[in-house]
């Protein structure tokens, strides 16, 4: 029993130290940089969550866009913008899918998958656009009306 005890405690310990030791590599590398975006808006009577994800190191990795929740019919398009400096980019454009139930719009950039991956910096705004009722655009860009938008931070 008391071999098993000192087993134990050697484990807590080596543990321990892993993720000490993984800390100091996330805390001693300064060039990784996670900025994330989240704005709630009720659009046709429903809260409409957007979320944003942007990571980098060194240069862009990727830079996900969801909007979720949208009173929105299935499959119809949605335009995802990065807005810098008052100029809007157009980061692609996801189809409402019902994902756990749930209308949802996603656009993801990875650079690993051979996307452009913009470069994003604080304060940068995502935005979602399209029309909130019929006629729906059927190839929104970013100058379709704004559904939601929120800043990178």
């Amino acid at each position: 029993m008391k071999n098993l005890n000192i087993r134990f405690a050697g484990l807590a310990m080596a543990l321990t130290l892993v993720l000490i030791g993984s800390n100091q590599v996330w805390a001693q590398n300064p060039s990784q940089i996670r900025l994330t975006v989240r704005k709630n808006k009720v659009i046709n009577g429903i809260e409409a969550q957007l979320r944003g994800d942007y990571r980098e190191n060194r240069s862009p990795l990727s830079l996900n866009s969801e909007l979720e929740n949208i009173n929105i019919p299935l499959g119809k398009p949605v335009a995802f913008c990065l807005v810098r400096d008052g100029v809007a980019q157009k980061l692609g454009v996801g189809r409402i899918a019902l994902v756990g139930g749930i209308h949802t719009a996603t656009v993801e950039l990875s650079a690993r998958d051979g996307d452009f991956v913009p470069a994003v910096q604080a304060g940068d705004v995502l935005q979602a656009r399209q029309a909130t009722k019929a006629p729906f655009r059927t190839n929104p860009g970013c100058g379709a009306p704004l559904l939601v938008s929120g800043l990178f931070n």
